[in-house]
């Protein structure tokens, strides 16, 4: 299996089940029969993209190859790329299915042809070049209203980067719609949906290992020096009243058989730290706790005092084990004390808590 989500090959969900199934039992073009013979196989390739938010079966001869979140490229076994990139919006007066979404048909290949939010609504949009094809790209997009609050868009183009793609293009277009056609959204909500943009919430990418949705507007800067590996990143109020701080540490994990030995491993480091940091502070709460995927979170509460001036801060410290790496990432949010009775910093903390929990750990591309 080659994916971006957490789709387990042994265990897939009832919707994968149906897709590949629908796939073995299709003919049509080239893309179609391969599909059949893998789905056949009965050991069929899922490349799921988005954390799972879109999933199709993988051609036999076909590759996947991984990029930054949520982009990448799929190469076919003629050897022609085809580069994508995924996405999820909180936007429910576009998931309405009205005017609004119009504004996900913003392409400049796309911007002067569709016109209606039927267009966008009855099936891919697709972009061929002309005569001036050359050097372009063809293009197609998946567009899904998903539960009346976002929308999930999806993209390939394939850059016409020679004289046989652009003779064969019509071709292309065809057999890359036609494995389109095989794949599906998910129907449930995914982590790349939890992570979504919203008019107040923008995702943030930390370093490729972290994505995390902060408060849109806000500033954020890599503080770190110029030689740290892992960096330190700072997220700041406009008046300054408070910084949300996010960094992260990348263990290497040894090769394993059995997939209980790395949350062993996490779980002996985790206790190791909580420990050892419960000896050296006073806090005013802490807590540690398993999260529904397996990661473990503790939250802890101090006061400090900086240049003299006191401060609150709600630290949360998030472990996982992603492939061969265990990953321990550290959030804090700091307030002036003057301000943390504040109904607007009582709200932050809590969006931070439930961003914290919904963030996207994953092993850094190589």
């Amino acid at each position: 299996m080659s994916a971006t989500g957490k789709i387990d090959p042994r265990n897939p969900p009832q919707w994968i089940k149906a897709m590949i199934e629908r796939a073995a039992g299709t003919d049509g073009l080239h893309v179609r029969v391969e599909a059949r013979r893998t789905a056949g196989a009965g050991s069929a390739r899922i490349v799921a993209l988005g954390a799972g938010t879109f999933a199709a079966p993988l051609p036999e001869g076909w590759s996947f190859h991984r990029g930054p979140p949520y982009e990448g490229r799929i190469r076919p076994n003629e050897g022609y790329d085809i580069h994508f990139c995924i996405d999820s919006h909180e936007d429910a007066d576009a998931a309405a299915g009205g005017e609004a979404l119009m504004r996900y048909a913003g392409e400049p290949e796309f911007k002067d042809k569709v016109t209606t939010p039927s267009e966008i609504l009855n099936d891919f949009l697709i972009s061929i070049p002309g005569k001036d094809a050359p050097g372009r790209d063809i293009v197609w997009k998946c567009v899904e209203p998903f539960r009346g609050t976002h929308v999930r868009e999806l993209v390939f183009r394939c850059p016409l980067v020679n004289e046989e793609l652009v003779e064969h293009r019509a071709a292309i277009a065809c057999a890359i719609g036609e494995w389109m056609g095989l794949g599906r959204f998910s129907p449930e909500p995914t982590a790349l949906d939890r992570v979504a943009h919203s008019a107040t919430l923008e995702r943030a990418n930390f370093q490729n290992t972290i994505l995390m949705r902060v408060p849109r507007g806000w500033k954020v800067e890599d503080t770190s020096e110029a030689d740290e590996v892992r960096k330190l990143y700072a997220v700041d109020h406009r008046e300054k009243r408070e910084t949300i701080w996010v960094t992260s540490q990348l263990f290497d994990l040894p090769e394993y058989d059995d997939a209980r030995i790395p949350q062993a491993v996490m779980a002996r480091f985790a206790d190791a730290a909580w420990h050892r940091t419960g000896d050296k502070k006073a806090w005013l709460s802490r807590q540690r706790e398993e999260l529904d995927d397996g990661d473990l979170l503790f939250t802890a509460v101090s006061e400090e005092e900086e240049r003299g001036s006191p401060l609150r801060r709600i630290t949360w410290t998030r472990w996982a084990v992603r492939d061969d790496v265990m990953i321990m990432a550290l959030f804090h949010l700091v307030t002036s004390k003057e301000f943390v009775d504040d109904p607007e910093h009582i709200e932050r903390a809590a969006t931070m808590d439930r961003e914290v929990r919904n963030a996207i750990l994953m092993k850094p591309p190589a």
